[in-house]
């Protein structure tokens, strides 16, 4: 079993009404209040694609550690505001196991 950096991605839409702004502040306290607070956590990218399309990059130490979150982020009530943004129709996940870094 890979021992590696497993990198989780997510692209979902936002739900029509909501701002930029709004969305990366809900966002923002998500990664403070929820994903900072779990185990196996290293970081989270936000990107911003076109219209209401976002995508989360995150890694993660283990792949126990991202079912264990994406489980409580189902539950837990810190996670409702974000929840509530998301279509859920739109949710595509991915999780990958890193094999190589190449940096500058």
């Amino acid at each position: 079993m890979n021992k590696g950096t497993i990198t989780e991605i997510v692209e979902f839409n936002i739900m029509p009404g909501i701002s930029d702004e709004e969305f990366i502040e809900i966002v923002n306290s998500l990664e403070e209040g929820f994903h900072k607070k779990q185990k196996g956590f290293i970081d989270t990218e936000l990107v911003k694609g076109k219209d209401r399309q976002w995508i989360m990059i995150q890694h993660w130490e283990s792949r126990d550690s991202v079912k264990e979150s994406s489980r409580l982020l189902m539950r837990e009530e810190i996670t409702n505001d974000f929840r509530d943004m998301i279509d859920p129709k739109s949710v595509r996940m991915l999780i990958l196991d890193k094999i190589k870094t190449w940096n500058k």
